[in-house]
């Protein structure tokens, strides 16, 4: 009965640790503002994401920029040149983390939500007002004129019929510090109750290391499959690609400490069981 047990939460531990795990990233790197500017940042500085961006930035900026009908028929070749060099810009670093914040806000402050004015929403809500800023600014320099900057430029990312995978995400961020407790209790369940403590600390070294290996492999897949569904808007399939990317990997390196964990646990368990055979 107590091996019974201790296998059931043993179990019990190892299912909590699949769910906990990816929450606890969520929560750290994708709900909370500083977590998620902290890990799209570095996309300002992919020289081939960039340049992407620029190309697919010119096409926003052409359709939102207003400008006085004396300069209109030379600003489309002008803004797709101030739009290629837009990563050179001394601001640009600043309006990469505006427009990311400035996202974030509109994703997970629920102002991305669908409603009767807006027709819809999506799965996550670009505003790259401050990039298209940068453009018109330097629009404004070259014609000498004011060229207004628009007060938003929203890209939609999915569609507003997956607005949801938006809310379980916080909801499961949210859940992360129970699951991970009551994952830890199980454990803890799975020793007092075995027969040979050692034996299944080794367990759940190994338990823990196959999970950690399991979803190292689901997170290297995530971004193939979601290359496969396809945008309507080409800065949206350029965001979503490279973030996927950014995020796949990120989430990798916290798969290589559960793995780490599942080895020194596993080492553990059998340095106890040598130990307690060689006492015999």
């Amino acid at each position: 009965m107590r091996t019974a047990g201790s296998a059931f939460f043993v179990l019990f531990a190892l299912v909590l640790g699949v769910v906990a795990l990816p929450s606890a990233w969520l929560a750290a790197n994708v709900v909370a503002e500083d977590g998620f500017v902290q890990l799209a940042a570095p996309l300002a500085d992919d020289a081939e994401f960039t340049g992407t961006l620029a190309a697919a930035l010119a096409e926003e900026a052409t359709a939102s920029v207003e400008v006085p009908p004396e300069v209109a028929d030379a600003v489309e070749p002008v803004v797709r040149d101030v739009a290629q060099g837009i990563a050179q810009l001394p601001d640009f670093d600043r309006a990469w983390q505006d427009t990311l914040r400035r996202s974030h806000t509109r994703t997970f402050g629920g102002q991305g939500q669908p409603s009767a004015d807006t027709g819809g929403s999506a799965m996550f809500t670009l505003d790259v007002a401050p990039l298209v800023g940068l453009v018109t600014a330097q629009l404004g320099n070259q014609f000498g004129v004011d060229v207004p900057a628009p007060e938003q430029t929203l890209v939609h990312i999915g569609g507003a019929d997956q607005f949801d995978v938006v809310e379980r995400a916080e909801v499961a961020a949210g859940l992360w510090p129970a699951l991970a407790i009551a994952a830890g209790v199980g454990a803890v369940l799975a020793l007092a109750l075995a027969r040979r403590r050692s034996t299944t600390l080794a367990l759940l070294g190994l338990g823990v290391l196959l999970v950690g290996a399991a979803l190292w492999l689901g997170a290297g897949f995530a971004p193939s499959l979601l290359n496969q569904v396809a945008d309507e808007n080409t800065v949206a399939d350029v965001f979503r690609d490279a973030l996927a990317e950014r995020a796949a990997g990120g989430f990798q390196e916290w798969c290589l400490a559960a793995l780490a964990a599942g080895i020194l646990l596993m080492v553990a368990g059998f340095v106890g069981r040598l130990l307690s055979g060689s006492r015999r």
